[in-house]
């Protein structure tokens, strides 16, 4: 299927991710990538461009992918490793483990052994009753809705875990995550530019649409209690993250145009060192010289004296 025309689209995973526009598209992953790495790093994630990419399999998405599924209907299937065909210790190191594993992901199903099948349970359990004690309803047939529009000159899209029927309504992404407090969130947020991503789907589902919705992740816990937090960006950061995503297309359209990808700066880089790294030896330095002139000794002989007390 190629795609001509700006709306919402009803795709599979392999057919969302191997680009059907009619030209090379941006995706908030291929945006994070111009802003955090370079161009040619984003030229690599990009299927239309290199003859050599590959969908990327890691054993560390197993368990997301997998919940995805469980809690929104829809999504890549799962199946579950035979326990009769793990090693002694459980691990999926046979021959036969091996070979069941590649012909699931040939299939497209994605592989897990019956433990973490539980936690998958677990897992979508969590999210969908904690929605539910919320308000929130998710219809699976509005899971993995794809957009597609056109966006100052260049093709965009994005993959919304779940769009409710309601114009008014925000749209929805899972993340599982091994922290989902508050504060962590943040953190998480900006380590992993979600403020990017929000943005860059917001603004693809309304050139795509017309429907200028709220847009909120769901994140879960992969171990228990399996907790769960519903954020919503604040309006002032996401403000931030315009900037941040009309920057990423203006360089994916310059390099498109171009068919020039360039990577790091040709040239020798100064790095200066961020000031709390300077500021932690400069009090090691000045609690040391305290010590020193109280005492007339080194501070490090406090740990010599105490080994010598050990060793009597």
């Amino acid at each position: 299927m190629i795609i001509e025309r700006p709306g919402i689209y009803d795709l599979s995973e392999s057919e969302y991710h191997s680009d059907p526009c009619t030209a090379p598209s941006l995706s908030s992953s291929i945006a994070k990538l111009i802003l955090t790495q370079s161009p040619i790093h984003a030229w690599m994630a990009c299927p239309r461009l290199n003859s050599n990419w590959e969908p990327l399999n890691k054993k560390t998405f197993d368990i997301g992918r997998a919940a995805h599924r469980e809690a929104l209907g829809k999504g890549a299937n799962w199946v579950t490793i035979p326990n009769d065909l793990l090693a002694a210790n459980g691990a999926a190191s046979t021959k036969t483990a091996k070979e069941f594993i590649e012909n699931a992901r040939a299939n497209g199903k994605t592989p897990i052994k019956e433990s973490e099948a539980e936690s998958v349970r677990a897992i979508s359990a969590k999210v969908n009753g904690r929605l539910r004690e919320m308000g929130i309803a998710l219809n699976p047939k509005c899971s993995e809705m794809a957009a597609f529009a056109r966006i100052d000159g260049i093709w965009c899209r994005c993959l919304v875990d779940n769009a409710p029927e309601s114009h008014r309504a925000p749209l929805y992404d899972l993340k599982t995550t091994t922290d989902a407090n508050p504060e962590t969130i943040a953190r998480t947020i900006m380590s992993y530019g979600y403020d990017v991503q929000a943005q860059h789907y917001r603004e693809t589902w309304k050139a795509a649409t017309g429907e200028d919705r709220p847009f909120r992740f769901i994140f879960v816990e992969k171990e228990p209690p399996y907790e769960v937090c519903v954020v919503e960006i604040a309006g002032e950061d996401l403000m931030m993250a315009e900037k941040r995503i009309k920057r990423a297309r203006e360089i994916f359209r310059d390099c498109l145009e171009r068919d020039n990808w360039p990577g790091y700066p040709l040239e020798v880089v100064q790095v200066k060192l961020p000031e709390f790294y300077q500021s932690r030896w400069l009090e090691r330095e000045a609690l040391e010289a305290d010590y020193m002139a109280q005492t007339g000794d080194d501070i490090i002989n406090i740990g010599r004296s105490r080994l010598q007390m050990v060793g009597e």
